[in-house]
């Protein structure tokens, strides 16, 4: 899924990793409802809300941008974002149902030069792997060979929750056969 969405040499580099499947198709994986990110947004405010509030002082400009920014979701949007989370998590099993594991890159690029920041970044970067989190399913990052700028890509190997096993076993011989 989403090797159309990389960078061109991304997602070649992909393909390449994921021939060494020879039943290998493409699926079409839809992304998560940005609704989602508000639960996580929620539960991070809370875990910070005392300690930012009594030293917002300490905290980095980014730090303190992104952590102003979860303390603004509403309880509407949390629970709504609860009942979206749930029906991914369901449409998410129900497309790896007659999977054994799927495979993406892990970034839709290769790694930015230093300087650019994570407030810019942030979105791109966890573009293709916050979803999985999101729904409890184990995900691995394994190098698939270099890709624009002569930087490696990264091609993500994602199984149903509780395959952690298989997982680990996929990555291994993606690693021995790259």
């Amino acid at each position: 899924s989403w090797i159309a969405e990389a960078d061109p040499l991304v997602g070649a580099r992909v393909q390449e990793a994921a021939a060494v499947f020879p039943h290998s198709r493409e699926v079409a994986l839809p992304a998560m409802p940005k609704s989602v990110q508000d639960v996580r947004a929620r539960e991070t405010a809370e875990t910070h809300r005392a300690l930012f509030s009594e030293h917002r002082d300490l905290y980095g400009d980014d730090v303190a941008y992104k952590l102003d920014r979860c303390l603004e979701v509403t309880d509407r949007e949390y629970e709504a974002g609860l009942a979206t989370h749930e029906r991914y998590r369901e449409r998410f099993a129900e497309l790896m149902r007659d999977l054994d594991i799927l495979l993406t890159p892990t970034q839709p690029m290769v790694a930015p030069p230093v300087g650019i920041g994570d407030l810019k970044l942030r979105d791109s970067l966890t573009r293709f792997t916050y979803q999985f989190s999101a729904v409890g399913a184990p995900a691995l990052a394994v190098p698939c060979g270099d890709a624009e700028d002569g930087l490696p890509a990264s091609i993500q190997v994602v199984g149903r929750p509780g395959m952690d096993a298989l997982v680990l076993g996929v990555g291994q011989l993606l690693e021995r056969s790259a």
